[in-house]
């Protein structure tokens, strides 16, 4: 079959010229982004009833929606918050649920309890959640002009960006929308006897445009369109809003009208290179869904830099880019690129200083050929270009070469062994010899990457990339090196007698080959020896996985298992006990060894891993984010002034290069809430420091300390999938008083607990609140109800927005004040009642005359829950927090508990749980990735089976799997790399690598045997054994000298590469002396 390119070398030729270009195109045409796209399908029901506390939000509206969602199909959890006026519900449904029927179904079951709620509640709203809904682009200009300016800037700025090709939207923050305010003087409505809900319905009433309907004249039909829209304020002016003494009663006869600012609900400065902060807005750019983030941020740069030229938009004012994802990306191509291409050049050098510069030509070209091929399958199976691919790519180069040199070699060596053939003969002889453990072993690495698409929600869309671009990349260059490699081979490569280099090549192969022989004959021909090593193996196993548990238990494990196990060699020579006798202390020996040795380091020496267990190492990044939150009921002029303090401990920083401060509104970068007593700053860090994100953190927290009347919190990005707090502790239950007073205990033991920074609990958010309660008697004495009262409250409180001007440029809100001053013009700032004396003794007109609010309601002060959180229908409370470097979360976690449960006496009808943070994602992630372990091992037996038809032979082959481990941990050890999810990623590649080096060896074993029937077992393993000595050093050297550059591509990835690297290190090792030992020692049957 692969001999068909060589036959028809032409329509080859041609053949892989198509793939090229298409290669090429696909390459061009991918979209590009930072990391990878992760859909979880949440949906979110809001529901908002003003005025109501959160109690009776709770109470009326959330419990409701609950209880009827709750034959909902495939939800994973469901969540909730009850605030004031507002009820949130989210349901997350299964990972693998279809989001777009989810959510239908969810506003189908949403629809149904619609009448089970409050009538004076709007319908609920079900919203989708979108992670992967991210500014590309942010940024932050800045400049001493008036609010108005900055209003006109921002209208025409957003115009000129979502002018762009591929941005969906502009979100500016930091700056005042126009506003038209209406200022009702209430002197005025008594004497026309009028409320403040007949301004706002009039205003309403006057801005409608509808459609009537169509006529038909002279047999042709003309829609009729009714247009009813204010245009200006002269329009409000003249709204007329009833009629007295037969003359109409119009907005200007009661009402001042001011065209204005709405108040400041944000505010946003900048500061660059220490110097104090000045006004600015802060600009963030989205994409559409699919677009290239370089493309798109490339072009919003451009058009940026030409607003900036003289006499455009931008030339007063200073612009500074805050965070260019497009910029990032693109770092990462070149890095990760640089670190690809120093690779490619390092395998190749390895390759013709091992065989010679033609052949090693010919073996590198599988990397840039499979590279196109498989960039063909990513490209039309919808993949992206993202960081995690970018590395697969680099994996991927040390293993894709590895078929391409076995052929190469192949193909070599019989063109010197047998001079009567040509070249094309040899071509195609290798293709026989090799085609079937090269395509085995392609399958057996496949296997392990296949087994990853098992893992689930979050972790598992974030790596998928990785079995993808992988499994393009093994199945292109299986084509490459079966298909291409003979095909050049047969056209290029020339007999010719060696060079003096070559010639010191080969009598050197040819010297390593004799002492390999030589020492492996030793081994085989003493059983003792055999003995020895098979022990070491398995006491270096058994040290090796203890190194994460305790150092200590390590080394009396594995002094221990060694002794024990001579001890029983002993025995049974001086007893004559048979093999199967032996066994039957062996494992239960070995099995007491290891468990007493935990439980002796654990109980009488200090617990001390070598070797850490982390979800995902922190690497540097080159912004960090701090956020501030103060007490509730905090207003947002004395958040802004409290964060110009944590201000002043940036400006001193000199790795600090510029910050952007957004007060009052949440931002697009942190975790933070958003509201008047939140803040949160950007920080931007010197690409050229000497300190890494991570020290700079810490010494920020540390800095930050000081501040003990409000919370500071710093933190910065994570390169991981999207994951909850590092350390989570959750109480459920009824009471809300008792799980407050509970969380507020334990927010306060976790800030003693060493290990633990950003403490936060979600009481936080507890307040106090005015009550205003109507008596509903005395308020009918006047004519008034609820309704009429609550309105008139609140347009004097706050204003009601009753309608909207549509302009050229945007909609402008109309909004009714009152003003309670007869006799004084006042501006719509002035408008607002501000204390609490003052809304008692604010007159309400009714209509039989008017009446103070406190001779018809009582005011009082109470404590409340501002916030009321569910989880799954049951009341919650929680206290999160993150780890500092260095701490283990685990480790953390479980302190943090310990030290809950020990000083708190947390009553029977409360539940604590350490569920949703980073933790539980770790768990679960680790125990999937066992899972997609073991489905590859299970996908490699099959392969493994078929080829071989034997069981026996599949045995010995995954027999290297455990070993493997020795490598990884030791490496680990060595390097102080964490037991993280990348390490754990590297030993799934390494599985599949490792065996291929045991495939070769048992298939040519095989075949000689097949061959040379007579010959003895021993004379096979060994011919066997170092004729395959050679192509296995140097397929598993080019796959270490791949993963070097790995190490200095990002501290991310480092653990996966040291993983590959040392395992991949003692693997060879010892398959190049277990597996021959195995396979003498029981051949087995041949096919």
């Amino acid at each position: 079959m692969w001999d068909f390119f060589i036959r028809n070398n032409q329509f080859a030729y041609l053949f892989l010229l198509a793939l090229l270009v298409l290669g090429a195109f696909s390459v061009a045409a991918i979209p590009k982004e930072s990391s990878p796209e992760v859909v979880v399908p949440i949906g979110i029901v809001t529901t908002v009833l003003p005025g109501a506390p959160a109690l009776d939000i709770e109470t009326l509206i959330t419990n409701e929606i609950e209880s009827g969602l709750s034959n909902l199909e495939n939800v994973s959890s469901i969540t909730s918050t009850s605030r004031e006026g507002v009820s949130s519900v989210v349901v997350e449904f299964d990972a693998s649920a279809d989001i777009d029927t989810s959510i239908q179904e969810l506003k189908d079951e949403v629809d149904k309890i619609i009448p089970e709620l409050p009538t004076d509640a709007e319908d609920p709203t079900v919203s989708e959640v979108d992670f992967v809904d991210q500014p590309i682009l942010t940024l932050a200009i800045s400049g001493d002009v008036s609010d108005e300016e900055f209003t006109s800037l921002s209208n025409t700025l957003e115009k000129q960006l979502e002018s762009v090709a591929g941005v969906s939207r502009v979100e500016i923050t930091g700056v005042r929308n126009r506003e038209v305010s209406v200022i009702v003087d209430q002197a005025a409505l008594a004497r026309f006897e009028l409320s403040i809900t007949d301004i706002t319905n009039a205003l309403q009433a006057a801005n409608r445009t509808f459609p009537i309907g169509q006529i038909t004249t002279d047999d042709i039909s003309y829609n009729i369109a009714f247009e009813g829209d204010i245009e200006n304020t002269t329009d409000i002016a003249n709204v007329a809003i009833t009629t007295r003494g037969g003359q109409p009663v119009y907005v200007k006869d009661v009402a001042v009208i001011e065209d204005g600012l709405s108040p400041a609900n944000s505010l946003s400065r900048l500061s660059i290179a220490g110097e104090p902060s000045n006004n600015a807005i802060n600009v963030a750019v989205y994409k559409r869904s699919g677009g290239d983030i370089t493309t798109i941020a490339a072009a919003v740069n451009e058009r940026v830099t030409e607003l900036q030229s003289p006499g455009e938009l931008l030339e007063n004012y200073e612009t500074s880019v805050v965070l260019d994802s497009g910029q990032l990306i693109r770092d990462d191509l070149i890095r990760l690129s640089s670190s690809g291409l120093q690779t490619v050049v390092l395998v190749v050098l390895l390759i013709v200083a091992a065989i010679g510069w033609r052949e090693g030509l010919l073996a590198g070209l599988a990397i840039p050929l499979s590279f196109l091929i498989g960039f063909i399958g990513l490209y039309f199976s919808g993949n992206t270009i993202n960081f995690l691919s970018l590395f697969s790519l680099i994996l991927g180069i040390g293993i894709l070469v590895d078929s391409a040199i076995v052929m190469v070699e192949g193909i070599n060596r019989r063109m010197k062994d047998n001079p009567e053939i040509d070249k094309k003969e040899a071509a195609i002889g290798t293709i026989h010899d090799f085609s079937a453990p090269l395509i085995s072993g392609t399958l057996t690495t496949v296997s392990m990457f296949v087994g990853l698409f098992i893992v689930s929600g979050v972790i598992g869309q974030f790596i998928s990339s990785i079995p993808f671009t992988l499994i393009f990349l093994l199945f292109a260059s299986l084509f490459v090196s079966l298909g291409i490699i003979p095909l050049f081979a047969a056209s290029f490569l020339k007999r010719r007698n060696a060079t003096p280099f070559e010639q010191k090549q080969l009598a050197y192969a040819q010297k390593l080959e004799i002492w390999y022989k030589d020492k492996l004959r030793a081994y085989l021909e003493s059983p003792l020896k055999q003995h020895q090593y098979m022990t070491l193996l398995a006491v270096a196993l058994v040290s090796a996985v203890l190194l994460a548990v305790n150092i200590f238990a390590a080394a009396l494990a594995g002094a221990l298992t060694f002794l024990f196990a001579n001890w029983l060699q002993k025995l049974k020579q001086r007893k004559n006990w048979s093999d199967t006798k032996r066994k039957v202390f062996w494992y239960p020996g070995a099995i007491a060894i290891i468990v007493g040795s935990v439980l002796v380091a654990n109980t009488l020496l200090p617990i001390w891993p070598l070797v850490k267990v982390v979800f995902f190492e922190q690497s540097d990044t080159d912004y960090v984010i701090v956020e501030v939150e103060l007490p509730e009921g905090t207003v947002k002029e004395v958040t802004d002034i409290e964060t110009r303090r944590v201000e002043e401990v940036l400006y001193d920083e000199e790795d600090i290069t510029s910050f952007l401060t957004t007060v009052g509104s949440g931002s697009q970068f942190g975790s933070g809430g958003s509201g008047e007593k939140f803040a949160n700053i950007f920080v931007n860090l010197d690409t050229d420091r000497s300190l890494t994100s991570t020290e700079i953190v810490e010494d920020l927290r540390e800095q930050m300390a000081i501040f003990n009347d409000f919370t500071v919190t710093v933190d910065q990005p994570s390169d991981g999938p999207p994951t909850g707090a590092a350390i989570v502790v959750k109480f459920l239950g009824d009471d809300l008083n008792a799980l407050t007073d509970i969380t507020n205990q334990s927010a306060l033991i976790a800030q003693n607990v060493p290990g633990t920074a950003n403490i936060e609990k979600s009481t936080n958010s507890n307040s106090t609140e005015y009550v205003i309660d109507l008596d509903r008697e005395k308020a009918a004495a006047f004519g008034l109800n609820p309704l009429t009262v609550s309105q008139t409250l609140r347009t004097a409180v706050f204003g009601t927005e009753a309608t909207s001007l549509t302009t050229t440029d945007s909609d402008i809100d109309v909004v009714v004040k009152l003003n309670t001053n007869p006799g004084q013009n006042i501006t719509a700032q002035q408008s607002n009642v501000t204390t609490i004396n003052e809304i008692a003794a604010l007159t309400i007109d009714g209509p039989t005359g008017p009446v103070t609010l406190e001779n018809i309601a009582t005011i009082s002060l109470r404590e409340s829950s501002s916030v009321i959180s569910h989880e799954d229908k049951e009341r919650v409370v929680s206290v999160t927090a993150d780890v500092r470097e260095g701490a283990n979360a685990r480790d953390v976690q479980a302190a943090v508990l310990e030290a809950i449960q020990t000083n708190i006496d947390i009553p029977e009808d409360i539940t604590i749980s350490t569920g949703g943070g980073e933790t539980e994602e770790s768990n679960q992630a680790f125990m999937e990735m066992f899972a997609a372990l073991i489905v590859g091992v299970l996908l490699m037996v099959g392969v493994l089976v078929l080829q071989f038809n034997s069981y026996l032979h599949t045995r010995y082959v995954l027999s290297i799997l455990p070993y493997s481990l020795i490598g990884i941990m030791v490496g680990l050890a060595i390097t102080r790399s964490p037991l993280s999810f990348p390490s754990i990623m590297g030993f799934i590649a390494l599985s599949g690598i490792v065996v291929n080096n045991s495939i070769l060896l048992i298939d040519m074993m095989n075949q000689m045997r097949k061959r040379q029937p007579d010959l003895p077992t021993i004379e096979v393993v060994l011919e066997s054994a170092s004729s395959r000595l050679r192509p296995i050093l140097l397929t598993s050297t080019t796959t270490v000298i791949g993963m070097v550059p790995l190490i200095f591509a990002g501290d991310l990835w480092a653990p996966l590469a040291y993983a590959v690297m040392f395992g991949l290190i003692f693997s060879v090792l010892i398959t190049l002396v277990l597996i021959p030992i195995i396979y003498y020692r029981k051949p087995g049957m041949l096919n």
